[in-house]
């Protein structure tokens, strides 16, 4: 059941902390900031994802053909 109803768009959410994390779009804060450049974030999650973009670092490795991704999702499309 999804109780949480955002009172802006009607939204609805299982999870108050979704709900939180959704009103941020209403309100556009990003209060997440990327120490290495100036990219802002609503989630800490987006932010823990944009920040390997700086290290380069791709621990995905397809078993197929050994190409290398930063990202999870990105090998699983591939």
């Amino acid at each position: 059941e999804k109780r949480y109803i955002c009172s802006i768009c009607h939204h609805s959410f299982t999870r108050k902390h979704n709900l939180k994390s959704h009103l941020l779009i209403h309100t556009n804060e990003k209060p997440f900031s990327c120490s290495r450049c100036s990219s802002q974030f609503r989630r800490q999650y987006d932010l823990k994802r944009h920040e390997k973009t700086h290290t380069r670092e791709k621990p995905f490795v397809c078993n197929s053909c050994g190409k290398q991704f930063a990202r999870a999702d990105a090998l699983l499309r591939h």
